[in-house]
């Protein structure tokens, strides 16, 4: 069951209500709102405004629920997708058991962009906003120095349009080693 699913059965539940009996009073099958419940099915545009119709929700409330929910399961079966395929380039040799759950975003990010290819990378920007991947890549990558400079070069030039990329990592190097000296 999904959180839609669940949202309606709470709302049938809550109003004392079964399935069958919403079904009947919204004059559609059982069955299809039982799919809808139990999450086989897709909630439909008609069903959506029946149902906010008789429990006296804001229109569209239902759909939206389900966009998000939709959108959410996208983004996990990306993350599952980009750690399989880290798994496999052996990205996480040092690490002991690694899964989609227990690696965290900033840690995602700099291994697909390090150990992955373009079409990959590519799947970052509609996992996180734009703005959050360039800081990860900024506070984690950027500061590498020599070791990912032509990685970087090319992360920084071709994702985020940055012009003199070679001038710009080496002022973020300098800032880096400052903040340490500054610290100690």
């Amino acid at each position: 069951m999904n959180k839609v699913g669940q949202y309606i059965e709470s709302l049938i539940r809550n109003g004392g209500q079964s399935q069958s009996e919403v079904a009947r009073e919204i004059g559609v099958h059982r069955q299809s709102l039982s799919y809808v419940i139990a999450g086989r099915r897709d909630l439909s545009m008609p069903l959506a405004l029946k149902l906010e119709s008789f429990f006296n929700l804001h229109e569209g409330e239902l759909l939206k629920k389900q966009a998000i929910e939709n959108i959410r399961i996208y983004k996990q079966k990306l993350k599952n997708d980009l750690v399989k395929q880290l798994l496999e380039v052996n990205a996480f040799w040092s690490y002991a058991a690694v899964s989609t759950e227990n690696i965290s975003d900033e840690e995602l990010i700099e291994k697909v962009f390090i150990h992955l290819d373009m079409a990959e990378i590519a799947n970052l920007f509609e996992i996180y906003q734009r703005d959050y991947i360039f800081k990860v890549w900024k506070e984690k990558m950027a500061i590498q120095g020599e070791y990912l400079f032509n990685l970087n070069v090319m992360i920084a030039l071709y994702y985020f349009h940055i012009k003199q990329p070679e001038k710009y990592l080496r002022q973020i190097e300098r800032e880096h080693l400052k903040k340490i000296i500054d610290y100690a």
